[in-house]
């Protein structure tokens, strides 16, 4: 299997119409939990490139792992319409948060279906200072036939 770059997303939270970025609720004592926020960015490369909006209701386990579960819409920059969803884990260090999610998309649109066969990765990072993931987006090719 090789790694085949798809594209590149730069997103941070958005102040949300109740004010707050984020929201993390601990309801049992501990640093478990479950959260809520949406994000707005970009989605540049060769293959896809456009406008992103994300909504992430992620749960957060006790050592403070975020696990993310987000869904969303990119537009393209010639008007298709693909759905995301991302799921995985942040981890976070003194750097920062380091991010390996998995990535599925979905369109109707012709110039994109080949995107609803791809099983995509995530890497990148989150920046907890100015709730900001920055990210490279690779599609999974299997070499065998």
């Amino acid at each position: 299997m090789r790694l085949e770059p798809i594209c590149e997303l730069d997103a941070a939270y958005r102040d949300s119409s109740f004010g707050e970025k984020f929201v993390l609720v601990r309801p049992y004592g501990n640093e478990g939990g479950a959260g809520y926020g949406e994000l707005d960015g970009t989605v540049t490369g060769d293959k896809l490139r456009g406008s992103l909006r994300l909504t992430n209701h992620p749960r957060r386990r006790s050592d403070g792992a975020m696990l993310p579960d987000a869904h969303g819409l990119i537009k393209t920059h010639d008007d298709a319409l693909v759905l995301v969803s991302l799921q995985g884990r942040t981890v976070f260090t003194e750097a920062g948060g380091r991010q390996l999610l998995s990535v599925l998309f979905e369109t109707e649109d012709e110039r994109y279906k080949w995107l609803n066969n791809s099983v995509c990765i995530l890497e990148g990072t989150f920046d907890p200072q100015t709730m900001r993931m920055r990210a490279k987006v690779y599609a999974c090719v299997s070499e065998t036939s």
